[in-house]
Parts: C-alpha cells; sequence; structure tokens
C-alpha cells in the first residue's frame, strides 16, 4: 500500500524507518575518562578546565578582568598613533566628502586651537599633567604623610578623609552635572512621551553655567520640580525597569553634586585646618594654591579646551558623521583613552596635541614618579617616562628616560629617515640636558623598528597579578 503521508512511494527495503530495531539496553556514555580505584592514585583526565573554546565543556572563565585589560592594552593602538593617524591620513579625505559643516569644522577648529607658541606650550603640559592627576601637590603631600602617620590619631584621619570627599565632589561639580543631564534624558526616552517632553521641558531649566561650588539653586530645582515628576510618575505607572534603573544613577549624580557645596567644603577644609599637625604645617600661599587650582575657571583652560574639543570629534565620528569607513579610528582613539584611565594603570598619562614652529605633533606620555628601577647609590626618588610623538612629515618617536638626582639614562628612537642626522640629533639632546642641569648617565639612541608596548616598558603594570583574581 502507498504511504499517503509520503510525496513519493518508498521502495521496499530501502526505508530506514520501516526497518525493526533492536531494543537493546545500552549503557549511557559517561565521558569518564579514568575510573576511581581507592588503591591508586589515579592519573589526569583529558579534560582541560582551561579550554574554554569547547561549547561541549562548562568549564570555568579562569581570566581575570587584569588578564583582560593587560590584552587589551597590548592590542589597542596608542591613542596619539591613531590622532596622528586621523588628523594626516584621513583628514583630507574628510573635507573633501562635503561635510564641512559638520566633523570637517570640528576638525578644523581643532587644529587651530594646537598652535602654541613656547609659553603656551609650557602652559599647556602643565595644565594636561594637573587635568591628569587631581589629589597633586605639596598641600596633598602633606596629607599623605599624616594619614600613613601610626601616631596621628583615627580623628583626624577621618577629618582628612571628609575633606577629600568634598574637594573630589567640588572639583568633579561639572562632571556631575554633565552626568544629571544625560541620566534625565535617559529617562525620558524611557517614559510615556508626554511625561518624557515634561521632563525634558524641566531640565532645560536647570543652569549649566553654575560655577564649581555654586550648586544650591540647582538643587533646590530638582528637589522642588524633578525628583517629585519622577516619584509620581514611578507610583502612577509601577515602572520597575529600565527606567526606575536610570532615576537610580540619577539619584547617584546628585548626591554627588549636592556633596560638592561651597559652604561644605569650607566647612570641611576649617576642620582640617583645626588639626595641629596640619595647620604646623600648611603655610596661607598653599591654601590659596589649593583654592585656584578649584575655581580659577579651568573651563578657559587650552588643555580643558582640546580635550572638550577632541571629545566632540569623537561623538561625531562614533555616529558616522566622518564616513563609516572611518568609524574604527574613532572606537580605537576612546578605547586607548578609557584604557589609560583604567583603575589598573597605575601611570600617570598624558596626551598632548601641538602645532609649534609650523610643524603638527601629536604626544603622548606615560610617566612612574617613584619609579622600582632606581639606582640605590643615589639619592631621591627615580622617575620613568616613556614619551611617543609622531610628527608630520617626519615620521614617529618614541623615548625611555629613566630620572634620579639629575641624572638621566635615555633611550632615543628615531624615524629611519632620520639616519644621517643621528649626530646632530645627539648633540641636540645633549644641549637640551645641559641646559636644564641635567647628565647623562647613559645615552642610547637607534632607528625605531617597532614601537614598543607600554608593558615591556613599566614591569609595575604586572603587579596586578598580585591582586585578588576577579572575572568579570
Amino acid at each position: 500500500m502507498a504511504d499517503i503521508l509520503r510525496v513519493t512511494t518508498p521502495l521496499n527495503g530501502q526505508d530506514a524507518a520501516s526497518r525493526v530495531r533492536p531494543n537493546t539496553n545500552q549503557d549511557p556514555t559517561t565521558n569518564i575518562n579514568n575510573t576511581i580505584n581507592p588503591s591508586r592514585v589515579p592519573g589526569n583526565d583529558r579534560k582541560d578546565l582551561n579550554n574554554d573554546q569547547d561549547t561541549n565543556k562548562f568549564s570555568p572563565h579562569l581570566k581575570s578582568n587584569f588578564d583582560s585589560f593587560l590584552n587589551k592594552l597590548a592590542s589597542t593602538p596608542g591613542m596619539s598613533a591613531e590622532t596622528a593617524r586621523l588628523f594626516f591620513t584621513r583628514y583630507g579625505s574628510i573635507v573633501s566628502s562635503g561635510m564641512s559643516g559638520g566633523i570637517a569644522a570640528e576638525m578644523a577648529k581643532y587644529l587651530q586651537m594646537m598652535k602654541v607658541t613656547d609659553a603656551e606650550l609650557l602652559n599647556l603640559l602643565k595644565g594636561m599633567q594637573g587635568s591628569s592627576v587631581k589629589f597633586t601637590g605639596s598641600f596633598f603631600d602633606i596629607i599623605r604623610d599624616l594619614m600613613s602617620n601610626k601616631n596621628v590619631s583615627g580623628d583626624a584621619k577621618a577629618l582628612m578623609l571628609e575633606f577629600l570627599r568634598r574637594y573630589d565632589a567640588i572639583t568633579a561639580n561639572d562632571h556631575a552635572l554633565k552626568n544629571i543631564l544625560s541620566n534625565l534624558n535617559n529617562i525620558a526616552d524611557r517614559m510615556m512621551k508626554s511625561s518624557g517632553d515634561k521632563l525634558r521641558e524641566m531640565a532645560a531649566n536647570i543652569d549649566t553655567t553654575a560655577g564649581k561650588g555654586n550648586v544650591s539653586g540647582n538643587l533646590a530645582f530638582m528637589r522642588e520640580n524633578l525628583i517629585p515628576l519622577l516619584s509620581n510618575y514611578i507610583a502612577q505607572t509601577k515602572d520597575y525597569g529600565s527606567v526606575r534603573d536610570n532615576i537610580s544613577l540619577f539619584i547617584l549624580n546628585f548626591a554627588r553634586y549636592e556633596m560638592g557645596g561651597k559652604e561644605a567644603f569650607s566647612e570641611a577644609l576649617n576642620s582640617l585646618l583645626g588639626i595641629p599637625e596640619i595647620s604646623s604645617k600648611v603655610s596661607n600661599s598653599l591654601i590659596a594654591e589649593l583654592a585656584d587650582s578649584i575655581f580659577a575657571g579651568a573651563k578657559g583652560d587650552k588643555a580643558h579646551l582640546l580635550q572638550d574639543q577632541l571629545v566632540n570629534i569623537l561623538t561625531k565620528g562614533l555616529d558616522g558623521q566622518a564616513g563609516y569607513q572611518n568609524t574604527q579610528v574613532f572606537q580605537n582613539i576612546l578605547q586607548s583613552a578609557l584604557l589609560n584611565e583604567s583603575v589598573y594603570m597605575p601611570l600617570l598619562h598624558m596626551m598632548f596635541p601641538v602645532e609649534y614652529n609650523g610643524r603638527q605633533m601629536f604626544s603622548e606620555v606615560w610617566v612612574d614618579p617613584d619609579s622600582d628601577e632606581r639606582n640605590e647609590k643615589e639619592a631621591g626618588t627615580a622617575v620613568k617616562l616613556l614619551v611617543k610623538f609622531d610628527i608630520k612629515d617626519l615620521g614617529f618617536f618614541e623615548m625611555i628616560l629613566l630620572v634620579q638626582n639629575s641624572k638621566v639614562d635615555m633611550q632615543f628612537f628615531y624615524p629611519e629617515g632620520l639616519e644621517p642626522m643621528k649626530g646632530q640629533i645627539k648633540d641636540s639632546i645633549f644641549a637640551i640636558m645641559e641646559r636644564n642641569e641635567l647628565k647623562f648617565r647613559s645615552y642610547m639612541a637607534d632607528k625605531c623598528a617597532q614601537p614598543k608596548a607600554i608593558s615591556d616598558v613599566f614591569h609595575k603594570l604586572f603587579e596586578g597579578r598580585n591582586m585578588v583574581n576577579v572575572t568579570a
């Protein structure tokens, strides 16, 4: 009889479904390589817990977050190298693509801002250093020494910590306010349209020009208008999803912004100066210097302006405004910047772009202010630096410095095209060192065959392996 459930009639003897299979009881495969024998020590299984590529095994992921950081650090191109690549090789195609009203105009403005004189170059370096490390200077050196002193009372250390929290909050006012506005925008995107439009209308009244420490006006407005609106929305809609998650982020940034009030900071500073160990070491000039570093209008500083302009360019580039074929360059710049600000990075990092004497240059510096490679026969701490810079029409340079007690060990690497000028380069470098009252302990110069990885220069990076192995 034809099988009406099939399209065609199968030939006899060839239908696998019609075959009678014996019902045999077979032991299931247990995949045990070595059976357990209590009278002897068994050998190792062939299973490998480190092999997390086999989808049939449920082995744990043994790599820590720190290992992931090192892998990314080794594979991610340098920030200065990628920025030079963007402006030296990609800039012309972006401008000629007809986008002069968007990212091309931002890039042209950035190049114009790069032009510096001798005095501006020094101020730019100081500005970059100040923006990279917040707790620097003689004032904070005194606090560090007292915090590590076992003879200082716990109450005094508590006052120091409170001052540091207030200082961190007041110097981060602008950043906290930007986060608040971003949180409110994310909340409005996830709310019902009528409520979201109302929230955006209210958020537009936040004063984004408020100076550092002047937080009372914005705080009062948010307490009286924004927080009740968000509270009523959750009570009415019972929306416990992404809206409430973003509201939690908003409250965290609100609390940080609230800690940065000028009055609270002044009170914490006065309490700190009431500690005898502090008042006996801190002069009025140090306090004035501290106040200037907070309230001296850092928004107009050229270092901050350059950083803000680069952020604008990256934002537009990641949106594809420079062409999607260039998006990877912007991603590399952003990832490199974030890696150098990681909690695992124990180095001071600076990146500064300049046009000096008609030459465009993108430079990147890593500094270890307390290197363990110090010469025990010399006095003082050792400072180690890695400097990378790319000069247009010249090429890529690299320099490794170890400075201790005004004595310098230097390794200098230059583009291959400058090999005939090797002697002239040496004479110029020695003249610069002598002018700054530094002496060479050792000097080596060679062609730059391959840029060095940061981990090859600073072995301190690997100290993170001694930490707790935390996996993602």
